[in-house]
């Protein structure tokens, strides 16, 4: 008899590869440019400063390279490291790596965003409790799939949600859909079909309850709807509607990547979910390859994944 893989190590896999994929075309708010360079399939289109030229666009990774991670993706790594350094999520000593990572003269070399630019001059301030920043953007879920893996069966499941995500946001909107995507993601981790798992989050916000509603399929046209940009009130519900309306894990990265915009940060929420819900070994082998360092991030993500067993 095979045994799958864990789903907690298919989810975190499925968001690193779903950030890796959209890397080449992130921040491209016009999806006929996306259409044009990336095709009907626009994973791992290699970054080119000329892609983002004479459209509304921001060339934001001339620091990386084709298989690199995003912010997004490099945040979550990050605190896989830590959490399976320390057996468990340590605020202070999560603070004490983000720093040193994302800080002058740390390891990444890449674009540093609002929330990761203020938390990085709270923490240098020593304001570290919390060390967030007013932000409502999509950048308060890129730690989290690491603590629904290691905390989702943990009595203290949602202190320790709202612990990680102190470091970073400080912010309503950030902890209302911040808990909604870690109940989700715990949902379907438990073994809930995504479809009903979906339905059941989108009870707590009209925007999500509309995303599910739509008749169109047509994500990337729903997108005007929604907004393709960074705020969560726009990522999450355009993520729910792509992920209703998919049916594996290359067609949900491959409608994220051609709805535009903030692509890597949907894709921390869609790879996630698309990783527990269809499993590692539906994620296209190619993508895997492509992605920098993926045998390092596996061994992680299946280390990580055995302290929630």
């Amino acid at each position: 008899m095979t045994t799958l893989p864990n789903p907690d190590a298919s989810a975190l896999m499925g968001a690193l590869v779903g950030d890796a994929a959209a890397l080449g075309l992130h921040w491209i708010y016009d999806p006929a440019r996306i259409a044009n360079v990336g095709g009907a399939a626009p994973a791992f289109t290699p970054l080119d400063p000329a892609n983002y030229t004479d459209v509304m666009a921001f060339f934001a990774h001339s620091a990386r390279k084709d298989g690199d991670l995003s912010q997004y993706g490099e945040t979550l790594a990050l605190a896989m490291r830590s959490v399976q350094d320390r057996k468990a999520f340590d605020m202070q000593a999560y603070q004490t790596a983000y720093a040193a990572h994302f800080g002058a003269g740390g390891s990444y070399h890449g674009y540093i965003d609002r929330p990761t630019r203020g938390t990085l001059a709270n923490l240098a301030a020593e304001q570290i409790d919390p060390s967030g920043v007013d932000d409502d953007q999509l950048p308060a879920l890129s730690t989290l799939p690491a603590i629904i893996a290691r905390y989702r069966k943990a009595p203290d499941f949602h202190a320790q949600i709202e612990c990680a995500l102190a470091v970073t946001h400080v912010n309503a909107a950030a902890y209302h859909y911040a808990l909604i995507f870690a109940d989700l993601l715990a949902d379907v981790l438990s073994g809930t079909a995504l479809p009903t798992a979906l339905e059941t989050a989108a009870k707590r916000e009209p925007l999500l309850q509309a995303a599910l509603a739509q008749k169109s399929v047509d994500s990337t046209a729903y997108g005007e709807v929604t907004g393709r940009a960074c705020h969560l009130h726009q990522g999450l519900p355009l993520a729910f509607h792509i992920l209703a309306r998919t049916g594996s894990f290359s067609q949900a990265i491959t409608a994220n990547i051609q709805a535009g915009g903030d692509s890597c940060g949907r894709a921390i929420a869609i790879g996630s979910l698309a990783g527990a819900a269809y499993g590692v070994q539906n994620i296209p082998l190619d993508w895997i390859l492509a992605t920098n360092d993926a045998k390092d991030h596996w061994s992680l993500a299946q280390n990580l994944s055995h302290s929630s067993e």
